[in-house]
């Protein structure tokens, strides 16, 4: 088995043979060479990103956080999702081992900004055609990451949480010409592969006679990083009456054990050229890009447990003072084994044209943008069928102990019958925006500025054509397969690193190097029938959207008190068209729909700043901010699953094009105090009283004559999130010799929230947040080297709600985990550094259960992994 240290071995060997890995290498105008002269500071990369993130802070306004790269290709962090959970106030969740989605003060509905202009991804996460996927955005092609956690009337609307502003590099950045090259190479423990990445930035500015200064800068980035991730579900709890007499206990609904092995292409870059002509005027292209492809190969065992299966009498153990099953056997217990291909595409792309003009007393900026956003999603491959004589469960231990017995698992005549699904899933958007800005300045006036915009957006979303879905019985017996090499034993061991109990091992999978080939494996299962090319009408839905927004905002600043700020209103009209379809039962049929609304919102904002003393701010904000419903929840179509063995677990989902916004009035009051240029405490108390909260809502709808369960979005009553945020930074310059060079980044965020929720007469946490998390960064940088070790721990937080029959909704808990980095440059000569990289480093495994300890949810862990990287800068 290979390990993290062939892993270096191989990547030092390609950083030697120029094939390799590669951190960016120190700017010559952000980092300082070595000082001679004993003990004496030296301000380096790591420093430098930290003093301007400090001087952003305190400059702007607006409550707000920063990230600043430390180099050219190099953020803090190894992602963008990495850099921004160290920030107060934001927690992230993660994917195959990517952070991807990202709160804010509790909420999700955060607007996402490139350069200042909206951007989002399309994919099927938290908010649909409204944010960006961060784990799609390359953190090589990312020079800053700004924070607004209050609004300012010439911010875009859309952000309830807050906005997010991703800065990318432009040549009017660099004092000349500037070239980075990082190459790296990326280990992971559990993938056992490592993939390569590949960063490049070319940028110049040049004068020319008579037609003033020209910038062009190219930024590309590609990297294929390998993965695995292991999971372990156990099913929600059922109530039995037959386990114990004349007792209800709630037992465990089986288990799922799988093992998702894959690999992620990301791939991105940006073009900007600009033009000043005359020293008061500015012109820009530019052009982004950013394809993030997941290939992925999925093999799941489930043993499942319901309401009718039978057990070892005697077996049932229950945990002490409760009604919860802790072990059992079951017997004849229904056993399927899936194989699948689980491929996605998620593509980004945006293009924009603008200038801005400087006079002596006004200024003009004006963007054209066109973003259109992809998603794809393929899913398919062969599922297995069987029975199990025995099957225990132990769920005493930290994870749940699984076993067969009787049973031969690796025997294809265990198996009775194979099924092989597809399923493709497509979706689109494409957002037009233009704006236009403008801002007065007059003389001797308490009035610093005055400022008005016009914002028109044009927006569309769609699913066209639609979720096809096809789960045809396969002609050929499991036996028959294995004979033809379509089903053997699995590839992987090790699962879940072996931690807590047994799981079920030894068993039969299907083989799924062909599976690409959609048509030749369904023939090789000997199914000939054709995929449908489009979705059932039921699921279609195109939505456009119509929004235009006028804001002004005065700027101030006291004349006999040093108090500055802004206060503004924006207002947003907004018209949406959403076109799909309905089923129309007394007709026997469907029929198109069209659903036509317009809402106006009014937004004001206050941003007030006063210095009580040098370097000490009390800073206070109120505003209104709105977020428009995902345009998924938007959608008038429904999506049916019929059961035929027990029609009344018929079940469905759809859409809602009544939903309004989601709405919510913000207060905050913080106190800032700068030490020097790298060291600063600030405390910031935030309230939020949310009105709209999207939640779900089930009943029965009949279609085709069939009555289904269907699930559909509305809005629910008022919620409230209120918190307070510490941090801290500083170097520690007063520590003698080369102690001077260490370095701590440390905060607190405590966040209390409740909402309405689908579990009657309850009120819960936001989903996704966690009353308490914490960020300990120490870092360490002296003359040509730096260390950066940092540890992220969040609390328990609501990460779903389940419907079970028979007990109802069931709040899903995922604990308490924490996540530790770190990193080591050294910077070989003015042009060479060399990094290493280590993420998750704790191989931390992440637990969740159903509202308590006794009935668990689900165990997975993912990679650690090491990179090592060389860079090249000039």
């Amino acid at each position: 088995m290979k390990n993290i240290g062939a892993g270096l071995a191989w990547g030092s060997a390609c950083v030697l043979m120029g094939h390799g890995p590669v951190a960016v290498a120190a700017d010559a105008e952000n980092a300082g060479a070595e000082d001679p002269r004993l003990g004496a500071v030296v301000v380096t990369a790591v420093r430098d990103s930290m003093r301007t993130a400090l001087q952003i802070k305190r400059d702007t306004v607006e409550i707000s956080d920063s990230v600043v790269a430390e180099d050219i290709h190099k953020l803090p962090d190894y992602s963008v999702a990495g850099s921004l959970q160290r920030i107060t106030g934001v927690q992230i969740t993660r994917d195959r081992g990517d952070g991807d989605r990202v709160v804010v003060r509790g909420l999700s509905q955060v607007e996402t900004l490139l350069n200042g202009r909206e951007i989002f991804s399309v994919n099927d996460a938290e908010d649909y055609g409204r944010s960006l996927n961060f784990a799609a955005v390359p953190s090589d092609l990312v020079s800053r990451i700004d924070v607004y956690k209050s609004a300012s009337a010439d911010h875009l609307d859309g952000g309830v949480g807050g906005t997010i502003d991703l800065r990318t590099h432009r040549p009017f950045d660099f004092a000349g010409h500037k070239v980075s090259v990082t190459a790296q190479g990326l280990h992971g423990d559990l993938a056992e592969q490592v993939g390569p990445k590949l960063s490049v930035l070319l940028s110049d500015r040049w004068q020319s006679a008579g037609w003033g200064e020209f910038g062009v800068l190219l930024n590309v980035f590609q990297q294929k990083r390998y993965y695995r991730e292991d999971k372990k579900d156990t099913g929600a709890p059922l109530a039995r009456t037959d386990i114990v007499p004349v007792r209800t206990v709630f037992v465990n609904g089986g288990t799922s054990e799988y093992v998702n092995l894959g690999d992620r292409e990301h791939s991105g870059g940006n073009l900007v050229m600009q033009w000043r002509p005359v020293d008061n005027l500015e012109l820009y292209a530019e052009a982004s890009y950013f394809d993030f492809k997941t290939t992925e190969d999925t093999h799941q065992l489930n043993v499942v447990v319901d309401g009718s299966t039978s057990f070892v009498p005697g077996s049932a153990v229950l945990f002490p003072g409760t009604d919860d099953l802790q072990s059992i056997t079951w017997t004849n217990a229904a056993l399927s084994q899936l194989s699948f291909i689980r491929d996605t595409l998620d593509r980004t792309q945006q293009a924009a044209v603008g200038g801005s003009w400087t006079g002596k007393s006004a200024s003009v900026r004006a963007d054209l943008s066109y973003t259109k956003s992809i998603n794809r999603l393929v899913f398919f491959g062969p599922f297995l069928s069987g029975t199990v004589a025995q099957f225990s469960q132990d769920m005493s231990g930290s994870v749940p102990s699984t076993s067969v017995s009787g049973t031969d698992l690796s025997d294809p005549a265990t198996y009775t019958g194979a099924t092989v699904g597809f399923a493709n899933r497509p979706f689109a958007g494409e957002l037009f925006a233009a704006q236009l800005d403008a801002e007065y300045f007059p003389d001797d006036s308490v009035i610093e500025s005055w400022s008005a915009g016009v914002r028109h957006a044009r927006r569309r979303g769609t699913n066209a054509p639609g979720q096809i879905g096809d789960f045809p019985a396969a002609g050929l017996s499991v036996p028959g397969a294995a004979a033809l090499g379509l089903v053997g034993a699995p590839s992987y061991d090790n699962y879940l690193r072996g931690e807590g109990g047994a799981s079920i091992d030894n068993y039969l999978v299907s083989n799924l190097d062909g599976a690409r080939d959609i048509a030749t494996y369904r023939e090789a299962f000997g199914i000939t029938s054709s995929i449908a090319t489009q979705g059932n009408p039921l699921s279609l839905w195109t939505i456009d959207e119509v929004s235009t927004a006028l804001y002004t905002k005065a700027s101030f600043v006291g004349r006999t008190l040093p108090i500055d700020g802004n206060a503004g209103l924006r207002v947003v009209h907004t018209r949406e068209s959403v076109d799909g379809y309905r089923s129309v039962p007394a007709a026997g049929g469907i029929a198109p729909v069209r659903v036509d609304s317009t809402s106006v919102d009014y937004l004001p904002s206050l941003n007030l700043r006063y210095e009580l003393d040098p370097g000490l701010y009390l800073r206070a904000a109120a505003s209104k901010t709105m977020t428009r419903p995902k345009l998924s929840q938007l959608s008038p179509s429904t999506t049916l699953f019929q059961n035929i063995v027990t029609p009344a677990l018929s079940s469905g989902s759809g859409g809602n094009p009544d939903l309004e916004p989601v709405r919510a009035n913000n207060l905050d009051i913080a106190v800032e105090k700068y030490i020097d240029a790298h060291s600063a405490v600030h405390v910031t108390a935030f309230w939020k009283r949310v009105r709209g909260f999207v939640t779900s809502v089930s009943a029965a709808e009949v279609h085709d004559g069939v009555t289904y369960q269907v699930t559909r979005p509305q809005n629910a009553g008022t919620g409230h999130i209120r918190g307070i945020e510490v941090g801290y930074q500083q170097f520690f310059d007063f520590l003698p010799g080369k102690w001077r060079g260490l370095g701590i980044q440390a905060n607190y965020t405590y966040v209390d929230s409740g909402s309405t929720s689908i579990i009657v007469g309850q009120t819960v946490p936001l989903q996704n947040l966690s009353k308490h998390s914490a960020n300990l960064v120490g870092i360490y940088e002296r003359s040509r080297y730096s260390m950066r070790v940092a540890y992220n721990w969040r609390d328990d937080y609501l990460s779903g709600v389940t419907n079970v029959v028979g007990v109802g909704a069931v709040p899903v808990m995922t604990q308490a985990y924490g996540w530790l980095d770190a990193s080591f440059r050294y910077r070989l000569d003015d042009r060479l550094t060399l990094a290493i990289e280590a993420t998750n480093l704790l191989k931390t495994r992440r637990d969740a259960n159903y509202d308590s300890r006794t009935r668990p949810r689900r165990s997975e862990t993912n990679d650690a992994q090491v990179g090592v990287a060389l860079t090249l800068a000039f």
